[in-house]
Order: structure tokens, then C-alpha cells, then sequence
């Protein structure tokens, strides 16, 4: 009679732990993982011995500090594998920027080109003087550089231009005038992590003649600095105001009015921008691409929120709903983003289905103990050369989203999302650990 008991009661628990909300089907309750002998364990097929490690480290999540929300998804079969707290929303940090990649080449694709083009207004006259103005429309092109301005200086020479009657204007009208993102920390603007969002600058908004630092002057603006730049090095090439009592050519901010001649275009493609953006977690180029897909959308003076509809319109289209997901920016530096690691992994799903997606997606990520944000993680182990993953740091929370080989040939796709993180390397360690599982 004892034995019938036991036997039942061993069948209730199964039934409640694979009924819990964030526990997945068929997981092994505490009580059996503790009593089961190595021997039991190596008789288990793959599917069981990896829910039995990963319950093990869900009850290690249970007895943190921090909140942990995980979910892994077998691409392979195409089914859920586990879930802890994989519902729950929380902040994702730099994994934003796996949302704004997939959408971005979903919409747009790969080959999608920030153009910075140039152009004349009026005539050139026999004497070598143009009679009109130079415009700079830009596009949000985040690697603009100082050797592509003085190419473009060059390009006004070769039209035999000597002397300018007008001034050289930059276009910034591609987005609005909002120079920082939504949400965004006022005191760590301008920086090397919350750059200026402008449409049209050179090396990241940073100044001339060094582009080693940001200006902090209030009425800095990054196109007009960008048009400053142009008239410096136009003088360098001995083109010079039409007016002899100026050094050089008048400078500013104005829309392109349309009636001109282009005479120089400078394009990169959504492909070049997302190895920077994933590889080394680059936040302007994340927003950059953001703000393609706020363009497209909406033309000209678009804001953070004609991106978020476009994001939030593939989440859609990869079977999640938005109804608990806040898009605030590309980058994943503001405040105001949360998602849950379903939704993640749901994204990755819809990349891994999507071919013209995957083939420039899943080479732009980090590989562990290789390149990117991984290069220092996972150097060793299963989870070597084997875990392609953004990762995601912010105050407070950790995120690591991507693929894994396992060791059964099948395809895993995760998202590990730690908030309320005091020491980075204990959240980080406990990634990595749980990785090593998902590739043994």
C-alpha cells in the first residue's frame, strides 16, 4: 500500500512542476534530480540529461540575488526545450540590438544603403566660381569618416570649382531634431556609449581637428560641425570664398531645397554597419539602423517611435505579441526597453526560418572565445568557438541572446536575461555555466 502512495505522489509532483507557468514539460522535479545516481543519469537520453542540468541551475537562479528570466527553443525540432521565468519582462540592455538587426533586415535587407549625397545649387562660371551653394543630405551613415570628407573636397575641386559665391549647408533632415535617444541617461551624453543621433556627422560627432573628444557646448550641432569640417578642408585645397576678406566659406545648417546637381554620393550598406553594431555592441551604429527603419516608415523627421512600430510590427510577424514589449530605442541603452526572453528567442526563431536574414545575422554575432563581446568568455569548454550570442550590459543587468550547437547536432536558440545585477562577472559566470550545459 506504501508503495501505491509513493507512486502517486511522485505522479502528482511531476504534474505540478510541468503545469508551473515558467517550468517547461517534462522537466525533473528537485526531489528526483537530488536522489538520481550518476549511473541513472548516464541511462537518460539527451532531452532528459539537459533538463535535469538545467533544473539544477534554475534552482541555483531560485537562490540569487538577481532575477533571472531564461528560454531555450531546439530549432532543430522545432519545439521549447526549457523555460525559467521565460515570460517575464525585464530590460534586455544590448540584446535590443538582436530585435533591431532582424527587423532591420527583414524590412530592409542586407544590401539597404546609407547614402550621404552632395550637391551643387546655381552654376560654375568660366572663372571657376560656382554661384550657388553646396548641400551635404545626410542618411544617418554612422562611419562617415574624416577620409570621406576630404574625398568629398576633393570631388568639389574636380568640378573645377575655385572660389564659392554661397555656403556649404548640412542636412540633417532625416530625422528629428532630438540629438540623444529616448530614455537615455542625461548625464552621460555625449560618450563613447550615448553619442550624438544626427543624420548627418563626421567621425561620430566628434570634433575637429583630433575627433578625440565630444564638444560640450550647448549649441554644438553635429551637422553643422560636419559643414565646418567640409569649408576647412575646401580651404586646404585653395577653394575660398568668393568674398576675399573671409578665410573661408560660410558655413551652416539648411535643407537641401531640391534644384540642384549631385556631384558625390558616399554609401554603405546595412550589412557593413551591422558587423560594428553586433560584433562590438556599437550603440550609434545600432541606433543608425534604427533609424533606417523609422525612415522608412515615416520619410523625413522621423523619430524613436516610428522605429518602434517597425520593430514591434516583426515581433508580430515572428508569432509574439507586443502587448508586454516596450521598444524604446535600437541600442538598448534606454531606460524605457523591456521584453521578456520568449519574445528573444522568438525573434531568433524567425531569423533562423528566414535565410535572407540568417546568412548576414548569425555571422555579424559575437563568438564565444573568439571575437566581439565574447572574445574573453568561453574560451574553453563546449561552449568554445560554439556559442554565437549578443551580449548585453548595462547598471544592473546582464543579457546574453543567440545560438548553440548541442551535442545531439541540434540547433538551440536562447536568451539568458539577468536584471538587478550588483557584480557583472557573477551574472556573467553563471551565463557562461549555463551555456557549457546547452553545448554538452
Amino acid at each position: 500500500m506504501k508503495g501505491i502512495l509513493s507512486l502517486i505522489v511522485l505522479g502528482f509532483s511531476v504534474f505540478i512542476s510541468t503545469s508551473a507557468q515558467d517550468i517547461v514539460p517534462q522537466s525533473l522535479v528537485p526531489e528526483q534530480r537530488d536522489t538520481l545516481a550518476v549511473d541513472t543519469l548516464a541511462t537518460l537520453s539527451w532531452e532528459q540529461r539537459i533538463k535535469t542540468s538545467l533544473d539544477q541551475l534554475a534552482r541555483e537562479a531560485d537562490n540569487a540575488y538577481f532575477n533571472t528570466g531564461i528560454c531555450v527553443w531546439d530549432l532543430t525540432a522545432d519545439s521549447m526545450l526549457w523555460g525559467y521565468n521565460q515570460r517575464k519582462v525585464m530590460r534586455p540592455a544590448s540584446t535590443q540590438k538582436v530585435l533591431t538587426a532582424i527587423s532591420a533586415l527583414n524590412i530592409l535587407g542586407a544590401q539597404h544603403e546609407f547614402r550621404t549625397r552632395a550637391y551643387y545649387t546655381g552654376s560654375i562660371s568660366p572663372d571657376s566660381t560656382l554661384a550657388g551653394d553646396i548641400y551635404v543630405v545626410g542618411s544617418f551613415d554612422p562611419m562617415y569618416s574624416y577620409g570621406d570628407i576630404r574625398e568629398l573636397a576633393r570631388a568639389v575641386r574636380d568640378l573645377g570649382i575655385r572660389r564659392i559665391s554661397g555656403s556649404i549647408y548640412g542636412d540633417a533632415s532625416m530625422k528629428n531634431n532630438d540629438l540623444y535617444g529616448n530614455g537615455w541617461c542625461w548625464d552621460d551624453v555625449p560618450s563613447k556609449y550615448e553619442p550624438y543621433l544626427c543624420a548627418l556627422m563626421l567621425e561620430r560627432g566628434r570634433t575637429y581637428p583630433h575627433f578625440s573628444s565630444y564638444s560640450k557646448d550647448a549649441n554644438f550641432h553635429p551637422a553643422t560641425h560636419f559643414a565646418y569640417v567640409l569649408s576647412r578642408e575646401l580651404q586646404e585645397l585653395s577653394i575660398m570664398p568668393a568674398d576675399t576678406l573671409r578665410p573661408f566659406i560660410d558655413y551652416g545648417m539648411k535643407n537641401y531645397p531640391g534644384n540642384g546637381h549631385n556631384f558625390h554620393t558616399k554609401a554603405r550598406t546595412i550589412d557593413q554597419v551591422m558587423q560594428r553594431m553586433l560584433k562590438n555592441s556599437d550603440n550609434l551604429h545600432a541606433e543608425a539602423v534604427f533609424f533606417q527603419l523609422a525612415h522608412v516608415n515615416q520619410g523625413k523627421y522621423c523619430s524613436w517611435k516610428d522605429g518602434a512600430r517597425q520593430v514591434e510590427n516583426v515581433i508580430r510577424k515572428a508569432g509574439a505579441s507586443t502587448a508586454y514589449v516596450e521598444v524604446a530605442d535600437g541600442s538598448g541603452v534606454s531606460l524605457y526597453n523591456y521584453v521578456s526572453p520568449e519574445t528573444e528567442v522568438a525573434m531568433l526563431r524567425y531569423a533562423y526560418r528566414n535565410q535572407q536574414i540568417y546568412r548576414y545575422f548569425y555571422p555579424a554575432l559575437p563568438i564565444a572565445g573568439v571575437d566581439g563581446t565574447l572574445s574573453d568568455r568561453m574560451r574553453s569548454g563546449c561552449a568554445y568557438r560554439n556559442v554565437h550570442a549578443k551580449t548585453g550590459t548595462l547598471e544592473g543587468v546582464i543579457a546574453l541572446t543567440g545560438y548553440v550547437s548541442a551535442s545531439n547536432g541540434h540547433q538551440l536558440a536562447f536568451s539568458i536575461l539577468i536584471n538587478g545585477v550588483l557584480q557583472a562577472k557573477t551574472a556573467r559566470d553563471y551565463q557562461d555555466r549555463f551555456c557549457q550545459e546547452l553545448a554538452r
